[in-house]
């Protein structure tokens, strides 16, 4: 059952990763994600912006333990990342910025679609 998850898990991670990279962003899926020393999913850069994923391909929305948002807050604060929660709902990603999470915003509007991520950090 663990491997099935891990497997499901990481297939989301490389479709996250092929659009970002068809976006033009250079991108890295960590190894060994989910760690104290790696709580990052998928980082993703472009011309000096960094962007830090953590990535859930659950059935209903997920939310994050206080110690992982800890851990992902120190890690883009000392990588000058720009961190996310994504979730993998029905057929689209969503992405929930880290300083929602860090406050307990998990409602609905507070998770935007990738194309709407992209263009409020000015991706186009």
């Amino acid at each position: 059952m663990a491997r099935n998850r891990y497997a499901k898990g990481a297939r989301f991670e490389r479709e996250l990763l092929h659009f970002l990279h068809g976006m033009g962003f250079s991108v890295i899926r960590g190894p060994a994600s989910g760690g104290e020393l790696s709580p990052i999913d998928v980082v993703a850069m472009k011309k000096g912006l960094i962007v830090a994923v953590e990535c859930k391909n659950w059935n209903t929305k997920p939310r994050l333990s206080r110690d992982k948002i800890q851990g992902m807050k120190m890690w883009c604060e000392r990588a000058g990342a720009i961190g996310f929660l994504s979730w993998r709902a029905a057929k689209d990603w969503l992405f929930l910025p880290l300083t929602d999470a860090e406050v307990g915003n998990y409602a609905d509007e507070y998770w935007l679609p990738m194309k709407n991520v992209l263009s409020a950090l000015d991706i186009q």
